[in-house]
Order: C-alpha cells, then structure tokens, then sequence
C-alpha cells in the first residue's frame, strides 16, 4: 500500500512539474468544464420555452407530465449531455495534442492544441456519443434509489465498478484519436489492446494519478462543503453558505488539475506501451506500475 501511495505521489508531481512549465495547458480543462455548463444551460433553457413555460410549470406543479413532455424532456436531456461531452472531449483533445509537442521537447499553444482537436472532430463527435451512451447506461444502473437498501448498495457498487472498468479499457482512446488518426471504435479496441498487451487481463483498478490531489484538496472540499451546508440549514447561512461554496470551488479546482495530469499522463504512457521507454519527465518503472494489477 505504501508503494502505491508513493507512486501515485511521484507521478503526480511528474504531472504537475510539466503543468508548471506550461500554464496554458489548463486552460483546456477549465474553459471546456464551463462552455459544458453554459451549453447544458442553454439547450435546457431553449427547450423547456420551445415545449411552453407556462405548460411545463403547471403540468410539474400538478404532478401530471404528459408524455409528449415527458419524451421531448428526455431527448432535451440527452442532446444536453451529448454537446457537454463533445465540448470536453474537444478541449481535453486539445490537450492531449499540447502535452504530445510540449514532452517531446517542441513548443505548442492553447490555439494550435484546439485547432489539433477540431481537426480530429468526426472521430470526436462519434466518441462523444459512446460516451454518452455509457453514462447513461451507468445512470440506469445506479437507478433513482430504492426502498430496498441492499439493492440500492449492490447498484450503485456495480454502477462503480463498470466505471472504473471503462475508464482503464479506453484510457488510450482520445490520445489514439488525436495524435494516431483512429476512429472511435478503432481506438477503443486498439486501447483494450494496449492495455491487455502490457498489463494482462488483471487489472485491479484505475491509473494511479491525482491521488496527492484527493488527498490534500478533494477531500477537504468535500468536508468544507458538506460542514457548510450542514451550517447554512441549521440557520446561520451568512458562515455556512460561504464555507460550502469554499468548498465547491476547491473541488472544482482540484477536478480540473487531476484531468489537465490525466490527459498528460495518457501521452507518456501512450509512448511507453508503443516503445517500451520512458517519455519526457516519467519513468519507465513508474509508468509500468502506474496501473495496478491483481
């Protein structure tokens, strides 16, 4: 456990010092997170007043949704879901792009990273909708709650541990779209590939990056979050409500930094698993042991 820890701790720094060097390149995981808000918000808003604010409020306060409201709302919710994953994959394409030029010692920019992505958009506009169509699905296993906990708990730990199976399987995928030409499904099966060439088939869990991060900055906003707005509902909002918000940005910043390593720790390790050698600031054992195995 110690020597997991410490690895993870390594390669975060690693991460971090080539961010250090490069700004810029947070700006990807930053401006995509709010243009997928803002996107999210306006299909929401444009629908709801294309179906009648009016008609919804009151059909929503009855308790009465129609069908025809209940199905545009769904199609409302996925196209929302879809232009917020294209608009990440987008950006964190972009990314991937810059830390492919920055670690092989050659400059890039934020422009020529997005120009890179917007060059590769058919490929991406086909993995937003796997994407999609996968979160989704693990929303259905989770489900909405049930008055069987037990249930409840089996769900949400399937839900989980599918997440975490999909995410070491296609780890590969956006740096194969990017900087190796693939199509959606080409670069899925060339990722489960990699994976099963260099680690077998006993992968125990997920990439070990970021844990440095979740320690010092994730859970702290969790708690400040949590204690914030235990205060703010107990009746003193004016300590609570900026302690939880405290909270959210620490997170939402953390989020950021964590995705900005991970999309640069796929190159090195794209490198690696291709040529079997170090790349740019990470080390070949580091690398090799970055996912764990049974």
């Amino acid at each position: 456990m110690a020597g997991a820890w410490s690895n993870s701790r390594t390669i975060t720094k690693q991460a971090w010092g080539v961010i250090k060097q490069n700004p810029y390149m947070l700006a990807f995981p930053a401006v995509g997170a709010v243009l997928a808000i803002v996107a999210v918000l306006v299909v929401g808003g444009a629908g709801v007043a294309a179906m009648g604010w009016s008609e919804v409020g009151q059909q929503a306060s009855n308790g009465q949704v129609s069908g025809g409201v209940e199905i545009a709302g769904i199609v409302i919710l996925i196209l929302a879901a879809y232009l917020a994953t294209l608009i990440t994959q987008i950006f964190m394409g972009g990314l991937v792009k810059c830390a492919d030029e920055e670690l092989q010692g050659r400059d890039s920019s934020f422009g020529a990273g997005l120009g890179a992505a917007f060059g590769r958009l058919p490929a991406l506009l086909g993995w937003a909708a796997i994407q999609t169509a996968v979160g989704w699905l693990l929303s259905a296993i989770r489900g909405n709650g049930d008055n069987n906990v037990i249930v409840t708990i089996l769900r949400l730990i399937l839900a989980g541990l599918l997440a975490v199976a999909w995410s070491v399987i296609t780890f590969f995928v956006l740096p194969m779209i990017i900087l190796r030409g693939k199509g959606p499904i080409a670069a899925i099966k060339e990722s489960v590939g990699l994976i099963r060439q260099t680690w077998g088939l006993q992968i125990a869990g997920g990439v070990r990056i970021g844990g440095l991060i979740a320690l010092v900055a994730v859970l702290p906003g969790i708690l400040f979050t949590i204690v914030g707005g235990f205060i703010a509902v107990s009746g003193t909002p004016a300590a609570g409500v900026p302690l939880a918000s405290l909270g959210v940005i620490i997170i939402i910043v953390a989020q950021v930094l964590i995705s900005a390593m991970r999309a640069i720790f796929s190159v090195a390790m794209l490198h690696y698993v291709e040529d079997g050698a170090s790349f740019g600031p990470f080390d070949a054992t580091e690398l090799q042991s970055a996912v764990r195995v049974k």
